[in-house]
């Protein structure tokens, strides 16, 4: 009997172990799989990224958004006549003016003009080389800037936006209670907020690249003046500077005039009052002589002296009388 349960214990723990390393074995092969799992993902990713449309910087000159811009400064005989010339070419190759000026001297004869047009990219070269035909170019700079990559971020921001809009709007319809609704309808506001600006931008960006911009300075060929030299060229110019300073000056007086009067009248106020302050308080003093420091004795009248020639005459009468 003894002998019988030892044989049922050893089998049982016979049974344990074998259960033990199946566990093992099963435990093993589940990481080698995934493992494998892992190796074909990465394998797909080298080879997506190895293909020859998604290495960057390989984009053709078709797909480049290219945002061109240029200005030119002509000079011409007459301004106005040349801004209707440019601004017939322009109009011609489908573009349009989008600012103008023009500037004249004091006989009212135009000197400057200055305009900003669009025009088709494609055609912005044509343009250019038409203002040989109008005056002579003088200037001329030209720039472009790659927005490829700007345009491309804004499409995909556009296309994940647009397609949570429309998931919001299937799960609006599928909504049970008006809580869920309340908040699925505020999150789709967002959502449509975020893409109607995204659209602006994309759409004001692509404007950008399909219409260039240029800039037109038309001026008239400045007048060259003969300088006078010797006596009457010294004149003219002691004149002429004599003349520019007595403007500085009037200009100079003209902008102080008003800070004077500012300041002139209550300074004139305050020089009053001190003056009759200083005059109240000032105290009357008796005028004395010089070299004396005693008091002074009051002056007595001085007796007159007789006439001679009146006391004389009684003595006289007083003689022939007797």
């Amino acid at each position: 009997m003894r002998l019988e349960l030892r044989w049922c214990a050893v089998l049982v723990m016979a049974l344990f172990t074998l259960a033990s390393c199946s566990s093992a074995e099963d435990g093993i092969e589940g990481p080698e799989v995934e493992e494998g799992g892992a190796a074909e993902a990465i394998d797909t990713d080298d080879a997506v990224a190895d293909s020859p449309g998604d290495v960057p910087g390989e984009d053709s000159e078709a797909d480049r958004q290219v945002v061109t811009t240029a200005s030119a400064v002509v000079e011409v005989d007459n301004t106005r006549e040349a801004s209707q010339s440019v601004l017939d070419q322009v109009v011609g190759v489908g573009g349009h003016v989008e600012a103008r000026e023009e500037n004249t001297d004091d006989d009212g004869r135009p000197t400057h003009a200055r305009l900003t047009v669009r025009v088709p990219a494609e055609d912005l070269n044509d343009v250019i080389e038409s203002l040989e035909s109008v005056g002579d170019v003088t200037e001329l700079s030209e720039s472009a800037r790659d927005v490829t990559g700007t345009v491309r971020d804004l499409d995909a921001r556009i296309e994940a936006l647009q397609t949570s809009a429309d998931r919001l709007i299937e799960i609006m319809g599928e909504a049970d209670t008006a809580e869920e609704l309340l908040q699925v309808e505020t999150t789709l506001s967002e959502r449509q907020a975020d893409l109607e600006s995204l659209q602006a931008e994309r759409n004001a960006l692509g404007d950008q690249v399909s219409m260039s911009t240029l800039h037109v300075t038309l001026s008239t060929e400045p007048v060259s003046e003969v300088e006078a030299d010797g006596f009457m060229g010294g004149l003219q110019t002691g004149w002429n500077g004599l003349v520019g300073f007595i403007n500085a000056v009037l200009v100079i007086t003209g902008a102080a005039l008003p800070w004077f009067a500012v300041f002139a009248v209550p300074a004139g106020i305050a020089i009053v009052l001190i003056r009759k302050r200083m005059h109240r308080r000032r105290p009357k003093v008796a005028p004395v002589c010089e070299g004396s420091t005693g008091p002074q004795p009051e002056p007595r009248p001085v007796p007159e002296e007789a006439d001679p020639v009146n006391e004389a005459t009684p003595a006289d009468g007083q003689t022939d009388r007797h």
